[in-house]
């Protein structure tokens, strides 16, 4: 049973993978000489520049969640508050779980900082929903662009429709269980019964019904924090929207890198119909499909199939890869700084209890 719940695991985290894999090659293949040319003669400093880009975003990225930590009265060193930033991205990109692997991955981070979990999720719901909206806005300039850019209309500006309508209706559902307790009791207490399914399918393990309860607990004044200091909320919209800016100068960056220009409009079109991808569950980051569309949307606009491709691969190495390998090192910095257990109080509470229990 034991190496049966084990093969379930990796088909689910390496079956997503093997097919973002096997999209790479069908699309790489067929253009290899193209994209090997090209990237001889990619130029070092517009190469850095969209690493720094790319420095930047995670860090704008971390910056919303201390920020959104400090609301919620919850104070954490910035680099901790950073470094539980990077790496629960760099999981969720790289284990396609619709995002409930970052999830996770941030809440357990956070807990060993004391961070309840109806805290780490609250603080999550935030800036989803701020990342989801602004996201709907690029795709919506992106696809008025493409639509003004050109007199046919397209799959393309079909598949932004569907995205965008996509995007802001998980944005909705969020804001829907930010707001409405009695929506969102219902809702966490279908979400918990179906998390404890797929825990014992897993594991044979169950989350405790007053766990569940402390959890929902710590959720309900986390969100009444954030109501009553919503005006403070401005400043985290701040630090998504750079973000996204940063991502889209990685991207332009990556293309200047490959001797291609283009004008801001043909940027943003491609860069919004990739991320279009990127919001697929079943594939790691979208990874495959994204440079897919990106590929196809650029060279449909006249970039050369080779230097879009190219710019596609060092956007997804810069952004997603080279940081994947970074968060191990930031992962055992935290590990290492976790606060240490207090054995001899825990031992001191425990003779007591002894103690209180004989007599």
């Amino acid at each position: 049973m034991t190496r049966k719940l084990d093969y379930k695991k990796k088909l689910l985290i390496y079956g997503p993978i093997a097919v973002s894999m096997v999209i790479l090659a069908a699309l790489v293949y067929p253009n290899l000489d193209d994209l090997l040319v090209t990237m001889k003669t990619a130029r070092f400093f517009h190469l850095f520049m969209a690493l720094f880009f790319s420095f930047t975003s995670y860090l704008f990225m971390g910056m919303s969640l201390w920020e959104v930590l400090k609301i919620l009265g919850h104070r954490l060193p910035f680099w901790e508050a950073s470094g539980v930033s990077f790496v629960s991205t760099t999981v969720n990109y790289f284990v396609s779980s619709g995002g409930v692997s970052g999830f996770a991955t941030r809440a357990h981070l956070l807990s060993k900082r004391h961070i309840p979990y109806g805290i780490s999720v609250t603080s999550s719901v935030v800036i989803s929903v701020f990342i989801y909206l602004v996201l709907s806005v690029i795709i919506v300039e992106g696809m008025v662009l493409q639509m003004l850019k050109s007199s046919s209309y397209g799959i393309s500006v079909f598949q932004g429709v569907i995205g965008v309508l996509f995007v802001l209706a998980f944005a909705f559902f969020l804001i829907l269980m930010f707001f409405h307790q009695d929506l969102r009791y219902a809702w966490s207490r279908k979400l918990y019964k179906l998390g404890n399914h797929l825990l014992y399918f897993f594991s044979k393990k169950e989350i405790p019904e007053e766990t569940f309860l402390q959890f929902e607990a710590q959720l309900t004044d986390g969100i009444r924090t954030i109501q009553s200091r919503k005006y403070e909320l401005p400043l985290v919209l701040a630090y998504v929207c750079l973000d996204w800016v940063s991502n889209i100068l990685i991207l332009h960056f990556a293309f200047k890198a490959v001797g291609a220009h283009m004008h801001t409009s043909t940027l943003i079109i491609g860069f919004a119909l990739g991320q279009l991808m990127t919001v697929i569950p079943i594939l790691p980051g979208g990874l495959g499909a994204m440079e897919a569309a990106m590929t196809a949307a650029y060279s449909g606009m006249g970039i050369p199939v080779g230097k879009a491709l190219a710019a596609s691969l060092i956007f997804r190495f810069l952004y997603y890869i080279i940081p994947a390998f970074g968060s191990i090192f930031i992962y055992w910095g935290l590990r290492m700084s976790e606060p240490r257990y207090d054995f001899s109080k825990h031992s001191l509470n425990s003779h007591r209890n002894g103690a209180g229990h004989d007599a």
